[in-house]
């Protein structure tokens, strides 16, 4: 699972309690986190709801994840080691 993916799934875990969604309904809760994802306004108050806060943090950071570009997310990713030359392909 990449970082991004477990984002994702975070975010889909405290919308399913926050809003009382059924975590076993999969399109339902991956339609309703791409809406709120899409929909985060990266300068709001960070609300003060401890639930809300944590998913405001998790939005903030899926965004950014998401919206990295790929030089960026690449040298990320290498820093981790999960990048290989095109070289060590064999």
């Amino acid at each position: 699972m990449t970082e991004l993916e477990t984002k994702r799934a975070a975010i889909a875990d405290l919308l399913a309690r926050i809003e009382g969604l059924d975590p076993r309904n999969a399109g339902d809760l991956d339609r309703r986190v791409d809406a709120v994802v899409d929909g985060f306004d990266p300068g709001a108050p960070e609300p003060s709801d401890p639930a809300r806060a944590d998913l405001h943090r998790l939005l903030r950071s899926c965004r950014d994840l998401r919206d990295l570009p790929a030089d960026r997310n690449n040298v990320q990713l290498a820093e981790k080691g999960e990048v290989f030359a095109p070289e060590d392909d064999a």
